[in-house]
């Protein structure tokens, strides 16, 4: 079985902060560097890792995730299409804690693939989730 990716941060912000900054298209921007999001269930937004169409609004190869579940302030859950690569998905959810609040993402879905075929794919997700991604939700949060 190919394991999930998973990551924890917890954030010095109010849930219902950290939801505003989880869904608010000019706040989401900041910490996941999508395109055209809009916190609507069924909505597609795009992931560029190339800087230069992520400036220009081009989702030439970008990864495609459409919202699956929007649960304020509580989760959020998105497909995550790689091109002509079956979807993955993201699931993060939100819980109250003293001083702030508990994030948790679950990436999943590879158990489609082969263990071998997404072993670097799955790091380098992990890495870009709990060094990059979070960290900078976190940063957009407590500001």
């Amino acid at each position: 079985m190919v394991e999930d990716v998973q990551s924890i941060i917890e954030i010095a912000a109010p849930r219902e902060r950290v939801w505003q900054a989880l869904t608010d298209p000019a706040q989401v921007v900041q910490w996941m560097g999508c395109l055209r999001f809009r916190p609507v269930a069924g909505h597609v937004f795009y992931l560029q890792p190339d800087r230069a169409r992520r400036l220009a609004d081009d989702v030439t190869d970008a990864i495609a995730c459409r919202i699956e579940v929007l649960d304020a302030p509580r989760r959020l859950s998105f497909s995550w299409g790689f091109p002509d690569v079956p979807d993955t998905w993201v699931d993060i959810r939100l819980r109250r804690i003293p001083g702030g609040t508990h994030v948790r993402l679950v990436h999943s879905g590879w158990d489609q693939f082969e263990a071998r075929e997404t072993e670097d794919m799955r790091g380098g997700l992990g890495q870009a989730w709990h060094s990059v991604a979070l960290p900078a939700l976190r940063r957009v949060a407590e500001s």
